[in-house]
């Protein structure tokens, strides 16, 4: 893990590494003599911000530590070393988002270790009596107790889970194949995409 102080410095850099972005987005407008004009002269504003920014910030932080000293003083006092920190944002959009479309990230971890061969071992979703809920879907076999899918003890979930609090989301679908989580993927995409685009037109 990155220590607070040592993220101090790699966002000033982070900051400054964004300037080069600019610069490649103000070129795209080459066919253009007035608009790469523009394109630059908004390039070079953001790119003198970021390096005034650091300019002024980093020697008074060298000198004083006073971002780092900030930052302590914004942390609760429950929170210790490698705890995660969820974000105002997070704790208003996660329920909302959780209720439409939650990922099964064990998939991916178990793919990438190679512990399954593909996604189709996963497949089709099966629920406890067909009723759809966390408990029936989506909560693990215990081996211990001699628990297993092929004896009906517990559930199967592919790309899309249930939460514990929330239950399935909306495009949960007992018997779903893995081509009907991917289609429900896809939509969700275009929504969110068209949601973007509403936002940034209403600007």
């Amino acid at each position: 893990a990155v220590s607070v102080k040592s993220g101090i410095y790699l966002i000033m850099g982070a900051n400054i590494g964004t300037s080069v972005t600019n610069t490649i987005v103000a070129m795209g407008q080459m066919g253009s003599g007035d608009q790469l004009e523009k394109a630059f002269a908004g390039a070079t504003v953001h790119d003198l911000f970021n390096l005034l920014s650091v300019a002024v910030l980093f020697p008074i932080e060298l000198i004083t530590g006073y971002l780092y000293h900030l930052t302590k003083a914004m942390l609760p006092d429950t929170v210790e070393k490698g705890d995660k920190w969820a974000g105002p944002l997070k704790k208003i959009v996660s329920p909302l988002a959780s209720r439409v479309l939650k990922p099964n990230k064990d998939v991916i971890k178990d793919v990438a270790t190679k512990k399954v061969e593909s996604c189709d071992y996963y497949y089709p979703v099966t629920c406890i009596d067909g009723i759809e809920d966390y408990a029936n879907c989506a909560s693990k076999c215990d081996k211990d107790d001699g628990e297993s899918f092929a004896n009906g003890d517990c559930g199967r979930v592919g790309l899309i889970t249930c939460d514990k609090k929330v239950g399935c989301p909306a495009f949960f679908q007992n018997g779903a194949s893995r081509q009907d989580d991917a289609t429900s993927g896809g939509v969700c995409l275009f929504l969110s995409l068209c949601l973007l685009m509403i936002c940034l037109m209403g600007l």
